[in-house]
């Protein structure tokens, strides 16, 4: 019943393109939304959600086409692709009938899923698809072929100023006066499966790798607050028979919120572009 409820919305949607709901309307979301207004060819904005349904009307006064206010549940009654950029204690309340309905759930938040992968398996069964939006981390594409092939080892080092990491839940509850750093201090070493526990905010690239290649008990991952920089930075390493490669990228935080990146919300746009593109490159 699922696949027959998705190939409707296919038949709907040839005809007129993908309708897109955005669940929140900050850092990520609202750059996302003002693209989709500007008018991408197979894609509209017809439906938003944010803490409020004046703030969603407040935010996109401006439009040309205004979208619909809905609660975050609603949303997938609105639209064929929903896009999550949510704090990450509202994820479920989006995803869950998003998924149930048999629709396009593009996550921002990879910690979350982690967090709740029985959505994958209920995808499974009502035909949803889940698309986690990456292109905040270079060279997804390698890691997921180096996979397929021996095991191997993979690590990834997380490198932000204090300020992107001073509102985690570990860094307040372990009492660590980011504003004073004076030097590198690394948080934390372990899994990602652990890091996504304690830095729900901070770790979504991690936790992308992780579900790209080995698996999230299989990767190895640190974080650092780091004084001296000024752009979030993340250096990936792997080291297979196959293959040995190393990718740093460096991400200039935006100004609404410095523990995201600007390229966050520009690879939700590539995300969505992707859905309706007649050609894409990549895996």
């Amino acid at each position: 019943m699922g696949n027959a409820t998705n190939e409707q919305t296919t038949q709907k949607s040839d005809a007129g393109g993908l309708t897109v709901g955005i669940a929140g309307l900050g850092a990520i979301g609202l750059p996302v939304a003002r693209w989709l207004d500007a008018g991408v060819p197979g894609l509209t904005l017809t439906a938003a959600s944010s803490s409020s349904n004046d703030k969603v009307r407040t935010l996109t006064q401006d439009f040309r086409r205004l979208p619909s206010a809905v609660a975050l549940g609603e949303l997938a009654d609105h639209a064929d692709v929903v896009v999550e950029a949510l704090p990450p204690d509202r994820f479920a309340e989006l995803a869950e009938p998003v998924i149930r309905a048999g629709k396009t759930l593009i996550v921002v938040s990879m910690t979350q899923l982690l967090a709740n992968r029985h959505l994958v398996d209920l995808a499974r069964q009502t035909g949803a698809r889940i698309i986690g939006a990456t292109g905040a981390l270079a060279g997804l594409d390698a890691v997921r072929a180096a996979a397929k092939g021996t095991p191997g080892r993979v690590i990834m080092r997380t490198r932000k100023p204090p300020a992107g990491l001073a509102n985690a839940a570990f860094v307040r509850e372990s009492g660590i006066d980011m504003a004073g750093l004076k030097e590198p201090k690394r948080l934390y070493a372990g899994t990602v499966t652990d890091a996504a526990q304690k830095f729900p905010a901070n770790v979504n690239v991690a936790v992308a790798l992780s579900l790209a290649a080995w698996g999230p008990e299989k990767t190895e991952y640190e974080v650092w607050a780091d004084p001296t920089l000024d752009r979030n930075t993340h250096t990936v390493r792997v080291e297979t028979d196959d293959v040995r490669l190393e990718i740093t990228m460096e991400n200039i935080p935006s100004d609404e919120n410095p523990a995201t990146g600007r390229i966050t919300p520009l690879s939700v746009m590539a995300t969505l572009e992707r859905l309706v593109a007649p050609l894409t490159i990549g895996t």
